[in-house]
């Protein structure tokens, strides 16, 4: 097992976020989502599990990892929202959640908060839950509960990093 076969794990991530948005968009067939989000979580629990068992975690990869999870979370979610089942707004909470995240994490290893991990397999799962509920109203009241879930994780986050840099 080498680095470069878990990073094209990380990888694969971004060709399933792809065709999720293919599959929504052209060819909706829930079957054909379900798999593809299979895949993924697959690719996001091996490629993790892999690193650790053989002792191949840098920091680039994790680095990596991160954006892969975070562009294939993007591509899912512009999906739904390209058939106006989630609001645009919700898009742009993910996007400025990622760069916090780095922001926050600052020049060396990525740095990870309990809460905003939550937050982000919340982001994960947003875009196949809300195909398979097919509701406008209760995809918006999700979406806004998991924004306060993001603000309030970013506050934290940020109010811990001050309190490290004091």
């Amino acid at each position: 097992m080498n680095r470069h076969f878990i990073n094209a794990l990380s990888f694969s991530r971004i060709i399933f976020g792809l065709l999720f948005l293919y599959c929504v968009v052209f060819d909706y067939n829930l079957i054909n989502l379900i798999i593809i989000f299979s895949l993924t979580i697959l690719s996001d629990v091996l490629d993790g599990y892999w690193a650790r068992k053989y002792d191949l975690i840098i920091d680039a990869g994790s680095k990596i990892d991160v954006i892969c999870d975070f562009l294939f979370i993007i591509f899912s979610t512009l999906a739904i929202v390209l058939i106006d089942l989630a609001p645009v707004w919700f898009l742009i909470v993910i996007v400025l959640k990622l760069i916090e995240f780095f922001m926050t994490s600052g020049k060396g290893a990525l740095k990870y908060d309990k809460f905003g991990t939550y937050v982000a397999y919340m982001f994960y799962a947003f875009p196949i839950v809300a195909i398979m509920i097919n509701s406008k109203i209760i995809i918006l009241t999700l979406s806004i509960i998991i924004t306060v879930c993001a603000i309030t994780s970013s506050f934290l986050r940020i109010k811990d990093m001050r309190e490290l840099n004091d």
